[in-house]
């Protein structure tokens, strides 16, 4: 294994709460911000010994709303950051942003503070819709944050969506997909377009369930599906994961730590991380999260030692979501196992089904396969 590995830090602050959203963030905190991110370059601090001995190639600053905390507090995480590694092993660092939040100002910090790729959380070009999910912004906020982010000349920009949405119709939909292609010349070389999850206990939980909203049937939602995955290859974004799409050449550094199964080390409020084969969860109260590690104690309240059975159908889980699959060299390589070896009969059983495909050295989602993934998934947990 390579030498690599990467940082996730977790920003809970928001300036409110999406509908949809059951992350741990808080729209009601702020007097804690300060605290929280001493807290949290505490806690980098704490790892000063792992992080000197690997690579850091990629930082992941997600949330909540990074944007919405001061930039000062975005430097002074990254300084801590940048005082335990080697900056020049640095591939990509990503900030996550809102678009009512962005000001030129604030961008200008974060270049200033090595951030190079920006993720915009747009979800949809129709501000009917977007106020029927409780997002923050409109689209004329999108607009002007792109320009700004274009102005200061950041060159790696991905785009969020989600589908189906609240009275999102088909039409509304590919309009939706025309417009991100479309800002292919204004830096936007990502886009990730995910499913909605309409989680327990969330607004729109509520508001769907008592009918207030609604939702597209499936035959919508799969003529959705149809479109996008026609329409971006068509203008040259191609799908690599199976909620991402790139530029060839852009693909999520970060994101790929994960679905390959790599080392990366989570910091602050909620963070997991992967490392020696084992998963760590930390802790989910903001405030004990605070009072554990000015107290020196342990932020960790999960912990998954994973043997080597596990290790290997996690993996497999997590190659499948990439279009390319499994490499079965790469496989053996990491386990000192033959792929068909230990699991024959669940590759045969979905290749028959359609839903897998092989050839010599790689094993991958048929198109059907992408459409049902969970049930191919569920073959190896």
């Amino acid at each position: 294994m390579n030498n690599d590995i990467g940082i996730y830090v977790h920003i809970p602050f928001c300036l409110k709460k999406c509908y949809y959203c059951d992350f741990v963030s808080y729209q009601d905190k702020d007097e804690l911000i300060d605290k929280y991110i001493y807290a949290l370059c505490n806690e980098i601090l704490q790892n000063a010994e792992i992080l000197s001995q690997y690579n850091v190639t990629s930082i992941y600053i997600g949330g909540g709303t990074p944007s919405y905390i001061d930039a000062k507090y975005i430097k002074q995480i990254l300084d801590t950051i940048y005082l335990l590694i080697n900056k020049d092993e640095l591939i990509e660092v990503t900030i996550e942003l809102n678009p009512n939040s962005i000001t030129e100002e604030k961008l200008k910090i974060y270049k200033d503070s090595g951030i190079n790729r920006l993720s915009i959380g747009l979800q949809s070009n129709h501000n009917n819709v977007l106020k029927k999910i409780g997002r923050a912004h409109t689209i004329e906020d999108f607009e002007k944050a792109l320009d700004l982010a274009n102005n200061l000349e950041f060159e790696n920009i991905s785009v969020d969506l989600i589908y189906p949405l609240p009275d999102l119709n088909l039409n509304d939909f590919k309009n939706t997909v025309d417009y991100v292609v479309s800002l292919k010349n204004r830096n936007v070389k990502h886009i990730s377009i995910y499913n909605l999850e309409i989680h327990e206990n969330t607004k729109l939980d509520f508001l769907l369930k008592e009918g207030y909203l609604s939702l597209v049937n499936e035959d919508i939602e799969y003529e959705m599906y149809k479109y996008l995955n026609y329409t971006l290859p068509k203008n040259g974004y191609y799908r690599y994961e199976i909620s991402n799409y790139a530029i060839p050449g852009f693909e999520s550094v970060h994101n790929l730590k994960y679905w390959n199964q790599d080392r990366y080390l989570g910091f602050g409020v909620n963070a997991s991380s992967f490392f020696g084969g084992t998963r760590y969860k930390n802790e989910t109260n903001i405030e004990k999260y605070i009072d554990d590690v000015l107290s020196d104690k342990s932020t960790i309240i999960e912990k998954e030692e994973m043997d080597l059975l596990d290790l290997m159908k996690e993996y497999i889980i997590l190659a499948l979501r990439k279009i390319e699959g499994i490499n079965v060299d790469d496989f053996k390589m990491k386990y000192k196992k033959n792929i068909y070896n230990i699991f024959l009969d669940e590759i045969n059983e979905l290749i028959q089904e359609g839903l897998l495909e092989k050839n010599k050295n790689n094993i991958k989602l048929t198109e059907r396969g992408l459409e049902v993934a969970n049930v191919v998934w569920e073959r190896f947990i």
